[in-house]
């Protein structure tokens, strides 16, 4: 044995010690709990990027895991997609409470403290939200991890990463509900379209459409691309148009034909109706809308008046290509048929003339 073999094996090197994350105080957080004795709210007495310390009368098992909702008092959207749950696992108990550590996907990366200045609780829950929503993007579509981090942290502007995050927050509570959900990805090309192009999205009723496109490009293979074409009609909706769109295909009456397409009876809103579902008074800009609609092959055509008033009706009715692309965004991956034929008080069955009207 060497003299060099002899002295590593008496004197081993000592392993590194593992860094501790770095725990702060952020004054006014409070975490929300419902299990023990007493399931309430509690304060979080500090937070690190792998657990916290709870204030609290509870005393878990030590590796009972419960999960935990961060909230802080002046949080006044409850949205599922705005809210941040965790799952953390009890591993020490103190004089006044508890030690929690979170159970985070392995994909993902927290930046919980990437400033010196003071850290707030909306600075907290903003970065859970980026993080989990970062980790189910880079899970679904492995090979773009290190694209997406880079979009994600320096390439996307605040108000894009929020609308992506909320897209992608709502798309993985649709593909959660599935089998195997862990094990489906998308192919790269369609997560990548869906983040530069519907995080543009500023309001929760386009969002959701661009949700429900993702979770369908999510399949066990995750080589399926045929969402490409809805993708390109999506990114031309305006958010105006998706509120519009969105009506169209929820309230009118289905149509099934015997071969099994399906259809719309007419839509027909007032002046009030239209302001109403758009949530704008422009009716120039809500006509312009719905043309555009129209011109996208999405809404029935009509005849196109010079000036639109209060006193005259639009033709709202959705176009085959037009159910078929909601019924794509509500995260079905059949025939659209299929879709609104399971909607509560729907029947497929065709009349004698070969379709029968839903009622």
């Amino acid at each position: 044995m060497s003299l060099k073999s002899w002295f590593e094996k008496t004197f081993p090197p000592e392993e590194p010690q593992q860094q501790r994350a770095e725990r702060r105080a952020v004054q006014g957080l409070e975490a929300i709990h419902w299990t023990g004795s007493s399931p309430g709210l509690d304060i979080v007495r500090n937070i690190s990027s792998t657990g916290m310390y709870l204030v609290t009368r509870e005393r878990w098992p030590q590796g009972e895991v419960n999960p935990i909702r961060l909230v802080y008092p002046e949080l006044n959207d409850d949205s599922p997609e705005r809210q941040v749950t965790l799952e953390t696992k009890s591993v020490r108990w103190g004089e006044d409470g508890m030690g929690l550590t979170f159970i985070l996907p392995e994909t993902m990366d927290l930046w919980l403290w990437n400033t010196d200045g003071i850290v707030e609780p909306p600075d907290i829950l903003n970065e859970f939200r980026l993080a989990l929503a970062l980790a189910f993007l880079r899970r679904i579509c492995p090979s773009a991890g290190h694209e997406l981090k880079l979009l994600f942290r320096e390439g996307l502007s605040n108000l894009r990463i929020e609308s992506i995050t909320s897209i992608a927050h709502r798309a993985e509570a649709m593909v959660a509900a599935e089998k195997d959900f862990d094990l489906l990805r998308a192919p790269q090309n369609v997560v990548m379209r869906v983040i530069k192009e519907g995080s543009w999205a500023e309001d929760s009723t386009t969002q959701q459409l661009w949700a429900g496109i993702l979770a369908t490009a999510c399949t066990p293979i995750g080589d399926d691309e045929s969402n490409l074409p809805y993708i390109d009609l999506l990114a031309e909706l305006a958010s105006i148009d998706g509120r519009l769109f969105t009506v169209a295909c929820t309230k009118s009456q289905k149509i099934f034909a015997s071969y099994g397409a399906v259809s719309a009876e007419p839509v027909v809103c007032s002046a009030q109706e239209l302001m109403q579902i758009a949530g704008a008074h422009d009716l120039m800009k809500i006509d312009r809308n719905i043309f555009q609609l129209a011109n996208l092959g999405l809404l029935e055509p009509r005849v196109k008046s010079k000036y639109f008033n209060f006193e005259q009706e639009a033709n709202l009715t959705p176009t085959a290509l037009g159910l078929e692309l909601f019924a794509r965004c509500q995260g079905h991956r059949g025939a659209p048929h299929e879709y609104y034929a399971a909607l509560p008080g729907n029947s497929e069955s065709p009349s004698k003339g070969g379709s029968a009207p839903l009622t």
